[in-house]
């Protein structure tokens, strides 16, 4: 929303000053998903200590401690942990690859359509549908 405008003085935002906090907002929830993304990794395939995970949390995705021990605990059980950072990746670069198929009959508009309109299949049936073709998802 914040690349085609939102959040902008006017339309969202009262102000510059407010329409950086949103911006800034949105940046602190991305590092927050990025860092669950490698912790998640890490942890599960055992190069990353319960320790090492909050301080990762702290250092890297600056959370308060008590923030990275809940991140941390949730992180050891929690099989979606990582997926919103997945799925924004494998999105992106859908879209990214859809425009370069459309050329100057790209519309965001009408990704974001036939995007939707195929349901909640896996990001690789909709490439497929999309795309007519079984390209990589990352």
């Amino acid at each position: 929303m914040l690349e085609e405008g939102y959040g902008q003085p006017g339309l969202g935002a009262r102000d510059e000053t407010e329409a950086n906090l949103i911006h800034l907002g949105q940046l602190q929830d991305a590092l927050l998903r990025d860092a669950r993304f490698v912790v998640g990794i890490q942890m599960h395939r055992g190069a990353m200590s319960f320790k090492q995970a909050e301080e990762f949390f702290v250092k890297e995705g600056y959370q308060s401690p008590k923030i990275a021990e809940i991140e941390t605990k949730r992180g050891t059980s929690d099989p979606t942990y990582l997926y919103y950072t997945l799925g924004k990746l494998q999105i992106l670069k859908l879209r990214e690859d859809y425009r370069k198929k459309l050329g100057n009959d790209f519309s965001l508009l009408k990704f974001h359509d036939e995007f939707m309109g195929q349901g909640f299949p896996p990001i690789p049936i909709i490439r497929k549908a999309l795309l007519g073709e079984s390209s990589p998802a990352l």
